[in-house]
């Protein structure tokens, strides 16, 4: 059983500090590129909170990620969201792998704008991972903040930072700490139909990640987004979505030239509900 343990963790720490691109613990995203930090059309559970500010309703959303093409990769979240005249309050899960190895992360957020250019969000996080039946779950807990402010009409700067007290997990066989992420990006939107997304991360015990996208929306029920994002090398994404009556599908993709496909699936439903003031 300890040879067990110990080659899981070997595993999955080999993913997080081999490849730069990979984070487990938090869930990717439909944006091009997974540039989300400076995203404002949605709020994107466990990304940048200051996003839930721009939410004028509610929603519910239900995502799926097939990472390589391996079930042993997959990733579900499930999240909720409400609008009041105050602050805006979220609630989310993910679900990160299969029965002998997985990671849990529940979050409940928060987020408001102040005037018309500056939202600021923060994020309660619980984490837990189980290792082995004997090991069993471990858990702590963390955080994520973050802003967003519109410098000019069509243009935002972002920040989010992920885990700034630097939690970690120790266990009698290995300890594992929760990744640290700094993310600073930007929006332009070039037209009323064309966004650009930018960004940088830095992982503090990893090389710094870059990342851009263009999504595109010809007309309301249509969309589709580029983008790539690398760090020793470049991994492009490629995406499409549908809205109707309410309800958003997104469907994205991304290529890994060392592990292969990816796939994610997301859907959405804004309650229709009368605007708050």
């Amino acid at each position: 059983m300890k040879k067990l343990v110990l080659s899981l963790g070997a595993f999955f720490l080999f993913l997080n500090s081999a490849f730069a691109e990979i984070t487990t613990i938090v869930p990717n995203s439909y944006v091009p590129g997974n540039a989300s930090v400076s995203y404002v059309n949605a709020w994107l559970p466990f990304h940048n909170p200051a996003a839930l500010a721009h939410e004028k309703v509610g929603a519910i959303q239900l995502q799926y990620d097939n990472r390589y093409i391996t079930k042993e990769l997959n990733t579900a979240l499930v999240s909720g969201c409400y609008s009041t005249k105050y602050v805006n309050i979220g609630a989310s899960f993910s679900y990160f792998g299969y029965s002998v190895y997985n990671e849990m992360l529940t979050a409940l957020t928060f987020a408001r704008t102040f005037g018309d250019r500056f939202s600021l969000g923060i994020e309660f996080n619980y984490y837990t991972v189980f290792f082995s039946p004997t090991e069993r779950y471990r858990g702590t807990f963390t955080a994520n903040i973050g802003l967003q402010a519109k410098v000019i009409d069509n243009f935002y700067i972002s920040f989010a930072a992920f885990n700034p007290v630097f939690s970690k997990i120790k266990t009698e066989f290995l300890d594992k700490s929760l990744p640290v992420v700094f993310s600073l990006g930007t929006l332009y939107q070039i037209t009323d139909q064309v966004d650009w997304l930018v960004q940088i991360d830095k992982e503090v015990k990893s090389p710094l990640r870059w990342a851009t996208g263009v999504e595109y929306r010809p007309f309301k029920e249509f969309i589709v987004n580029a983008g790539v994002y690398g760090s020793n090398y470049a991994v492009p994404t490629l995406g499409v979505g549908f809205h109707f009556s309410g309800f958003e599908f997104r469907l994205n993709t991304e290529y890994h030239t060392r592990l292969g496909l990816s796939a994610l699936g997301a859907l959405r439903y804004t309650f229709q509900s009368q605007k708050r003031k």
